[in-house]
């Protein structure tokens, strides 16, 4: 019973995780750069919708729920399941999603919340300070895209690895 609830909540919060950020990266964003200056209150309602919170949750249950999955199927001998084409599958596929997280939550997330701070005051700013905020800004903004598409990147390998790594 604990391994299909396990299977369960690894495959759901895994396809709510890579879904999300492959409509956030391929479609939304695109978006959001064509609308500019205006974006910014949908932005403002990813927040209050607590977007950047509920999407690290997800993340961390995929994580952790595959990891317990891996940890189970291995019968206590990691090593031998590593030997397998199977096994590596699952264990590449896992270290790519949690390079991935750790490059989402420690780099690309600090940036897009900054820049989603810096189009909120940008509106208050000085004239004579808009100039270096709209840089900075535009500067915060390519880094996120960048990295956001190599996160989404990533995560769209390690599904293709967890979907074929039984039949290696």
């Amino acid at each position: 019973m604990l391994t299909l609830a396990l299977r369960f909540a690894h495959v759901v919060f895994c396809a709510l995780w890579v879904g999300m950020m492959a409509f956030q990266v391929f479609f939304l964003a695109p978006v959001l750069a064509e609308i500019g200056p205006g974006a910014g209150p949908v932005m403002a309602a990813f927040v209050k919708r607590r977007i950047p919170v509920i999407m690290p949750v997800f993340a961390l249950i995929a994580i952790v729920s595959g990891m317990w999955l891996f940890q189970r199927m291995s019968g206590g001998n990691m090593q031998a399941l590593m030997a397998t084409p199977m096994g590596k599958g699952f264990g590449i596929g896992g270290a790519v999603a949690l390079l991935a997280f750790l490059i989402g939550v420690v780099v690309m997330r600090p940036a897009m919340m900054k820049s989603m701070k810096l189009g909120e005051a940008i509106a208050t700013a000085r004239p004579e300070d808009r100039a270096a905020i709209q840089a900075e800004l535009q500067q915060l903004r390519a880094r996120g895209t960048t990295l956001g598409k190599l996160v989404t990147w990533m995560l769209l390998f390690t599904l293709a690895a967890m979907s074929v790594a039984r039949y290696l």
